[in-house]
């Protein structure tokens, strides 16, 4: 039933999606860069992050996500600059995108404001030659597709100080449809199909040990239901961080993450599927990796987001 499932999908996705990477992650907080290109520069240094998630871990052919982030201020740190890599697979189908971003951020109050923008490209292509075919002669499935090359382009904004952030953003908004007749995909953009992203936290000081960060991110798509995001966290000595999400549409999630110096954090996540296809999975794996170089070691108020 799986294999019929995974054929199926795989089949139908290509002219379903609209070659739009928009992986979703539970570590967004620490991984903000994935979500908004304003979030470039705002960690004060050079920061670089390795993420992967693993989806509905025991179904074959379900997603599995891979990013990896650059980003860091200019000397002229009114500007901040990152690199985004993404590697999107499900079924057959494989997804990479190699996105720059830039961000313009001002000092405003307490914080800093900036506007960011994305673009870069998105290469798509499907093994057709993994399915199982009835008809192991259909000329259609036994040769690969071609990579297709897609630009895209994300916007942002996004503002923080040491005791709160708010963002909101469109990520990857470029839309492509696959014509089977001509085998290419045509640019095809429509505001309905935009993805928006506002998400946002506060840090309250319980005592000098423990402190709650509470966050919330919403995203809405005009042809489906807006998703929500609830995410508490406690954080002990500002290193242990404890929490947990639930996500709209019956998700639970576990998140743990541990601050092993000024420089190296490591988070981990398991996602409880409580719908109907959490019968047939085992859950969703997600670990992440972040370090940061040049990390001044004596930190008054040491940088949650």
């Amino acid at each position: 039933m799986r294999r019929s499932l995974l054929c199926i999908l795989s089949i139908i996705l290509p002219y379903l999606v609209c070659g739009q990477l928009h992986p979703l992650s539970n570590q967004y907080i620490f991984n903000a860069l994935a979500i908004n290109p304003a979030y470039s520069g705002s960690r004060e240094t050079l920061s670089t992050s390795i993420l992967y998630r693993n989806q509905w871990v025991g179904f074959e052919g379900s997603p599995e996500t891979m990013t990896f982030s650059l980003h860091a201020p200019l000397r002229n740190d009114r500007i901040g600059i990152g690199l985004l890599l993404i590697n999107d697979k499900i079924g057959v189908t494989n997804e990479t995108g190699f996105i720059g971003n830039y961000a313009f951020r001002i000092n405003l109050r307490n914080g800093k404001l900036a506007f960011g923008l994305g673009a870069g490209i998105i290469l798509i292509n499907n093994t057709w030659a993994d399915l199982i075919a009835v008809d192991r002669d259909d000329e259609l499935l036994m040769d690969n597709s071609p990579t297709f090359v897609l630009p895209d382009f994300s916007i942002g904004t996004y503002y923080n100080t040491n005791q709160y952030f708010i963002g909101f953003s469109i990520p990857l908004f470029l839309n492509h449809r696959f014509n089977p007749m001509t085998n290419k995909f045509n640019l095809h953009n429509d505001f309905s199909e935009y993805n928006y992203i506002i998400n946002g936290g506060y840090i309250f000081e319980i005592n000098p040990d423990v402190k709650i960060l509470p966050s919330l991110l919403l995203r809405y798509n005009p042809g489906n239901s807006p998703q929500v995001d609830i995410n508490p966290h406690v954080i002990f000595k500002d290193k242990l961080w404890i929490g947990a999400s639930y996500r709209s549409k019956n998700t639970l999630i576990g998140i743990f993450q541990y601050q092993i110096n000024n420089q190296f954090r490591v988070a981990y996540s398991y996602d409880f599927d409580l719908g109907k296809l959490g019968r047939y999975n085992n859950g969703s794996h997600e670990i992440m990796l972040r370090y940061e170089f040049s990390y001044t070691i004596d930190v008054f108020s040491p940088r949650y987001f």
